[in-house]
């Protein structure tokens, strides 16, 4: 049996979550944790026995074999890291975004390209189940053309991590790309955008200390994705709470789907089709699903020698997107969407035959 050597940069609050679905797997052998605060490396390594730990990722890469980088730093540090391990030879597994730039995104694929390896970002909502089903049934017609979809999600805002406020961060980079990853997986790449965006809440208490707020923390964009289907995000951390009976709804001429719970964490699919005449709920078994799965999922395919489901350049894609929202919201105008990735009505379900990496 095939197992692939696992390392993991950065171990603050998404590790507790990441470590133990790795540990899961039979093709994952987890060598080695690191984190530039190395007390948290070595508490890691302790609590999870694991055999290195390391306070910095370039000692991490010239001293560990291992096949995969799990990247899960704060949002400002996963360019520069992932770049030193693509160039190293490594396989890349990264939390969302994989840059928080463009040209730094485009190099990582070129990188990868070079190296003969692959780079993959979060979120992994698009292997779940829900999604799946969501997937198959726009792609089979029922709901005739879709052509309106709707996301909304979003939180009061971390209490820690001044990063998430500063400039690189901001709530659509760290929660509206959950829905902007949904809905193009669903409806396609998009063409261009038009957004509002700013900061609500103007200073914020983080980590004890009073912080002045510079990214976005109430957003709302709409992505055209040609053919006049349009899509609809509202992201913040303004939200003290909001219902979650659905939270993704995708409305066609003939019928509508609607996911229940969120994208990252879902409960089930609700359909209405002119056929049936009325509302089902299916894909109520999530099959252990666990949002933090991408990285075993990826793990498991290089183990296997299987293509990946999900693509690099959808990620890029999610990115660029993200930052031309920004940017209509600062000038007031249209912005166009240059990249795209692979995707036709017949791909968009993100099939496999074995999607393990579900807690």
């Amino acid at each position: 049996m095939s197992k692939i050597r696992v390392a993991i940069v950065g171990c603050g609050v998404v590790s507790h979550s990441y470590i133990p679905q790795l540990l899961k797997s039979k093709h994952v052998e987890l060598v080695a944790v690191c984190d530039n605060q190395v007390e948290r490396a070595k508490k890691h390594a302790e609590d999870y026995h694991l055999p290195h730990y390391f306070g910095d990722v370039e000692q991490l890469l010239e001293e560990v074999d291992f096949e995969l980088l799990v990247n899960l730093t704060s949002m400002n540090l996963h360019g520069p890291i992932n770049k030193l391990a693509l160039e190293k030879g490594r396989n890349v597994w990264c939390e969302k975004p994989i840059a928080t730039d463009l040209s730094t995104a485009y190099e990582l694929l070129e990188v990868a390209k070079k190296k003969g390896v692959g780079i993959w970002g979060a979120p992994f909502t698009l292997l779940s189940p829900a999604y799946q089903k969501m997937a198959a049934l726009i792609s089979s017609g029922e709901l005739g053309k879709a052509t309106t979809a709707h996301g909304i999600y979003g939180w009061e805002g971390p209490s820690w991590g001044k990063w998430f406020y500063k400039n690189g961060g901001g709530a659509l980079f760290d929660l509206g790309v959950y829905n902007v990853t949904t809905l193009t997986g669903l409806l396609g790449p998009v063409k261009s955008v038009v957004a509002m965006a700013g900061a609500a809440i103007p200073e914020r208490v983080v980590d004890g200390e009073l912080t002045t707020v510079e990214a976005d923390d109430n957003t709302a964009i709409i992505l055209d994705h040609g053919d006049a289907v349009f899509s609809v995000i509202q992201t913040g951390f303004t939200y003290k709470n909001q219902l979650d009976d659905w939270t993704i709804q995708v409305i066609g001429t003939e019928g509508t789907v609607a996911m229940e719970g969120y994208d990252w964490e879902p409960r089930g699919v609700r359909v209405f089709t002119s056929k049936s005449g009325e509302w089902d709920t299916v894909a109520k078994d999530q099959e252990g699903y666990h949002w933090a799965g991408g990285a075993t999922y990826i793990a498991e395919c290089l183990a296997e020698g299987k293509e990946p489901a999900i693509y690099g350049e959808h990620a890029v894609h999610v990115l660029e997107i993200m930052i031309a929202s920004l940017k209509s919201a600062e000038t007031g105008r249209r912005i166009a969407i240059e990249s795209t990735f692979p995707w036709s009505k017949e791909r968009n379900a993100y099939a496999t035959d074995s999607v393990s990496g579900r807690g």
